[in-house]
């Protein structure tokens, strides 16, 4: 086998301190206890380690920080707080954005792939290269891991001209005189920025980095006989060949000239001269770069380097098109003339991620010229006023040759890896097999026509119709349409014994509020404000006043609607009202700060919450988040009650003899195993499903004995690894789920890394204390639909009374995949989405492989409609579903129910700080196995929690139901004319 590529990688600390994206404040009133939060609450040690670097004005807290909330929701006076660093805001633009700059930082540091827990927490979609994901195999295609030692993924590009085939004589000699090309390890060399103020001592960081990785820098003439004569050998070198002098090309492997009329004469001089030397023609990525493609290699170029702005955009008359739209239309030309395989393209401009790299390959490119992100990699802050009139702030040229070399290796090393992680999840052996395959890749656009436009460009009347017909989510001020404060103490049908609620308080001291309430020294303690406010912010306690109670405060506008604002009627204006700064420093696009916190407000008191929060979505900008159900605007059943609804769900729905297992409500609980989350959490989940007739889900971290009491209520899962996977806990499982994927690492297995595999943790999976444990992907003794079967008939053999389901990604054949379950003997087909929750996942992998879960409901609902057998198929859903609201929608999208697990996890006061896979786990005690972490709460508590957030959702499922006139959630499967997406105009098209 080949000899693997490594870039050798090496921790560095940055010479700056990087830019903290969340300041802490101490605010004055320290009570001067013993035991001072800051020692006991938090588990980074960030207060210990702390320290102020004057020259830099840094607070080195606000970088070690986690942000896990710990230390402002536990300090007994309540007087730390966090707030937006307004420097951090100032970084970059709005392409090379602050998190983007952090990222490269990151990864120029430490050389290793970004990984987090929680889930994807950015947008749904957006601009550029986040209108696209990849795809991934499952199932029916091998797939191939080049991460963990087990596959050889070759990375390796060839660049010049290639012949387009090869004839032989009748003594098989070859005729062809073959073009001469240069074989570089990965797809990637180093070009020159657009910007910066470089001098000589960065370019040599550039040309040794590119001569330690064995790729190449692109360099200019002179330096190229200078200052980096000691890496001739690895540039591409620029001339111009009206000025430079091309007998000082000698040694030179490529040489790059620009695009002119003329460039093919030119080509042919310099090969005239030296005919081993492989010339690259750049040419701007304008509205002529096709056709100067076209010409270009029909005249024999060997390597057309396309150029892009530094954003990604193109130039000309092209500059509103993004490089992905541009670099399609040139290979897409060529490959139509027939000559796409003679010529190496590469691409600048706009490449500043992993994924990046893998996307412009897809779309046609052979390699990628890293320009800006080089800079970035430097600590370079991507300043817009940076030019040569101004010293650089981060004193650029002098870095260190040995530590600047070293931070692009270990940002290539970072992006190697991930290249690696994309093409194992694909299933390709190389990534030249990866360029121009857009079969294997799903863009927006595909998307939207595909599975919503069916569904939402048939409603010609778009938004007027939800005006006209009846009303959306929105409902009164508050949102909350019909649904009032009464909803937790509704009665339900005989048929099913709703439990009973009972209130669960926060573990943590201090509420996060949405507004802070400051009362000044001017107060006179008249309780004018404990008189107005209907809400109980204000209270007297003797003849004094207490301190405000922000975290119930609706806020200004809210107040002033109603009449009753506090401030307006202070007789001394001692009140002030604002926006808490802490509240922007909470959540993500997909759980905003309101979804966070009216999640814990609704397992708190197992009702709606009473504050003004967002409960029913988030902010991600697409998906469930742009999706509206469309209510008539009265009942239409005048005697149905919201309490005569019944939400059961079959999950046999095939006849074969094998038992009618219903569940209480659409919902269970998804894998999460042991050792990725502890004991509490698991059995919390157990007693709470218990309790509504529902399952939970073991993962695949095997069947811990004390699940064993609720085992009618457990499924128990075999993934790749196999982990705990024993005879007698199949034997006792009513549902058995085979994991082939997971939405939040779609082809690439599962890894539980060495901290949490606790002696508890190894017992359970026969594995060794401290060694991370990897699953691999797929499952190796299943490469077919005939294999698959024999996974189902295994299981239907040792237990003859279970169910089986079948968790799967969303690649862009899922709807083939589904009906290959069906065909398998399966009862269930789970769909796991790409944006879901996890313990740890590659970033690249939660964002960017396989599609959202929003566009496989209806793509594989239809598809099973299609093959006559949507009505013997339990389809089940997951993967970002986070409210009563999404369920709905999920359902009236096509699925029979969801599976959630991030809510949950939420409702046990998770914060979403993603740090469930490092160290000793998640610093609130749900994630972690940590001995002293996961007694953080009782089992009683956390069933108290997850029943109360079940009640919320059950009666809100309920009043939705009612209004709609539906007797039952079954009526609810497939109902698309129910929704309305805020994206599609009359016509139905997509808005801009």
């Amino acid at each position: 086998m080949p000899k693997k590529y490594h870039i050798p990688i090496k921790m560095l600390e940055p010479r700056f301190h990087p830019v903290s994206r969340f300041s802490s404040i101490e605010i004055e009133g320290c009570l001067g206890c013993m035991e001072c939060v800051k020692r006991t609450a938090c588990i980074y040690d960030v207060y210990k380690k702390r320290g102020f670097d004057p020259s830099q004005v840094v607070d080195t807290a606000d970088t070690l920080c986690v942000q896990c909330m710990r230390c402002v929701q536990e300090c007994k006076k309540g007087i730390l707080t966090k707030t937006l660093n307004p420097l951090y805001k100032t970084l970059g633009d709005d392409y090379w954005t602050p998190d983007l700059i952090e990222r490269i930082w990151k990864q120029a540091q430490t050389g290793k792939i970004p990984v987090s827990g929680a889930g994807y927490n950015g947008p749904f979609t957006g601009p550029g290269f986040d209108r696209m994901w990849t795809d991934m195999s499952e199932i029916v295609r091998p797939t191939r891991d080049g991460i963990h030692g087990r596959e050889f993924i070759s990375t390796v590009i060839e660049l010049g001209r290639r012949p387009i085939s090869l004839t032989f004589d009748e003594k098989g000699n070859l005729k062809n005189k073959l073009p001469k090309f240069i074989e570089i390890p990965i797809p990637m060399v180093l070009d020159i920025p657009s910007m910066g103020i470089m001098g000589q001592n960065t370019r040599r960081i550039f040309a040794k980095a590119a001569f330690m990785m064995g790729t190449f820098a692109v360099a200019g003439f002179e330096e190229s006989g200078g200052a980096l004569s000691g890496y001739r050998k690895n540039l591409i070198v620029k001339v111009n060949p009206d000025l430079d002098d091309l007998s000082g090309l000698t040694g030179i492997r490529i040489v790059e000239i620009p695009y002119s009329g003329n460039s093919l004469d030119i080509l042919q001089r310099i090969k005239s001269l030296f005919p081993d030397t492989i010339v690259s023609i750049r040419i701007p990525l304008d509205e002529n770069a096709t056709e100067r493609c076209k010409k270009l290699t029909s005249g024999g170029a060997e390597i057309i380097h396309l150029q892009a702005g530094s954003k990604g955009q193109g130039l000309g008359k092209r500059q509103g098109d993004f490089i992905t739209i541009l670099m399609r239309e040139v290979h897409q030309g060529l490959v139509e003339e027939g000559i796409r395989e003679e010529v190496s393209l590469l691409i600048s401009g706009g490449i500043g991620m992993a994924e990046h790299v893998a996307k412009i390959i897809i779309c046609g490119a052979d390699g990628v010229g890293v320009d800006m992100a080089l800079l970035v990699a430097l600590e370079c802050r991507i300043n817009p006023d940076c030019g040569a009139d101004m010293a650089c702030p981060i004193q650029l040229d002098g870095v260190p040759l040995a530590w600047g070399a070293q931070r692009l290796l270990n940002l290539f090393g970072s992006w190697h890896a991930q290249l690696l992680e994309v093409l194992g999840a694909m299933g390709m052996r190389e990534v030249r097999r990866l360029r121009g395959e857009i079969g294997r890749a799903m863009f927006f656009e595909d998307l939207e026509r595909e599975c919503f436009l069916p569904i939402f460009g048939k409603q010609a009347q778009g938004r007027e119709a939800t005006a006209r017909e009846g009303s959306s989510i929105s409902g009164n001020k508050e949102g909350r349409g019909v649904l009032g404060k009464t909803a937790a103490n509704r009665k339900t049908p005989a048929k099913f014994n709703l439990p009973d609620i009972a209130h669960s308080a926060s573990r943590f001291r201090n509420p996060i509020s949405k507004f802070n309430v400051v009362r000044t020294s001017a107060c006179i303690a008249c309780g004018k404000c404990v008189e107005i406010c209907q809400y109980g912010v204000h209270r007297k306690g003797g003849t004094r006043m207490l301190k405000p109670r922000s975290h119930l405060c609706r806020g200004a506008d809210f107040c002033r609607a109603s009449g009753c604002f506090c401030a307006d009627h202070c007789p001394v204006q001692a009140i002030k009202v604002g926006r808490n700064p802490l509240w922007e420093t909470v959540g993500d696009p997909r759980w905003t700060a309101d979804l966070i916190v009216s999640t814990w407000n609704q397992a708190e008191t197992g009702g709606l919450p009473e504050q003004a929060f967002e409960y029913r979505k988030g902010a991600s900008g697409g998906g469930f988040d742009r999706i509206d159900l469309r209510f008539p605007e009265n009942p239409p059943e005048p005697d149905l009650k919201p309490s005569d609804v019944d939400l059961s769900i079959p999950l046999n729905k095939r006849g074969d003899g094998r038992p009618e297992v219903t569940i209480g409500f659409p919902i269970y609980g998804g894998g999460m195993s042991f050792g990725a989350i502890g004991l509490p959490t698991i059995l919390s989940r157990a007693r709470a499903y218990k309790a509504f007739d529902s399952f939970t889900c073991t993962g695949e971290g095997g069947y811990p004995e004390e699940l064993g009491a609720y085992k009618e209520h457990v499924i128990t899962q075999v993934a790749t690894g196999l982990f705990g996977v024993r005879e007698e806990t199949i034997k006792r499982a009513r549902i058995v789920e085979f994991k082939y994927a997971q939405g939040a690492k779609p082809g690439l297995g599962g890894h539980l890394l060495g901290d949490k595999v606790t002696p508890a943790v190894a017992s359970m999976r026969e594995a060794v204390v401290g060694s991370a444990l990897f699953s691999p992907f797929p499952f190796h003794s299943v490469y077919s639909v005939e294999d698959h079967k024999k996974h189902v008939d295994w299981i239907k053999v040792i237990n003859p009374e279970a169910l089986v389901s079948v968790k799967v990604s969303t690649p862009t054949d899922v709807d083939m995949v589904a009906v290959g379950s069906y065909y398998a003997g399966a009862h269930i087909i789970h769909l796991d989405g790409s944006y879901g929750g996890t313990g740890a996942a590659p970033d690249i992998a939660k964002k960017n492989i396989a599609m959202p879960i929003e566009y496989a409901i209806p793509k594989v609902h239809r598809f099973l409609i299609e093959e006559g057998i949507r009505e013997e198929m339990a389809l089940i859903v997951s993967g970002g579903l986070r409210t009563a609201w999404d369920v709905a929608k999920a359902i009236a999208m096509g699925a029979d129910g969801v599976v959630i697990c991030t809510a949950e996890m939420v409702a046990l006061e998770c914060i979403r700080c993603g740090n469930c896979e490092s160290g000793r786990g998640c610093p609130r005690g749900i994630a972690t196995t940590d001995s002293e972490l996961s007694t953080m709460y009782e089992t009683n508590w956390g069933t108290r929690r997850l029943i109360n957030l079940f009640h919320s959702w059950y009666v809100q499922l309920q009043e939705i139901l009612w209004r709609f006139g539906m007797k039952s959630i079954r009526e609810l499967v497939g109902r698309t004319d129910l929704l309305v997406h805020q994206d599609y105009t009359s016509r139905g098209q997509i808005l801009k």
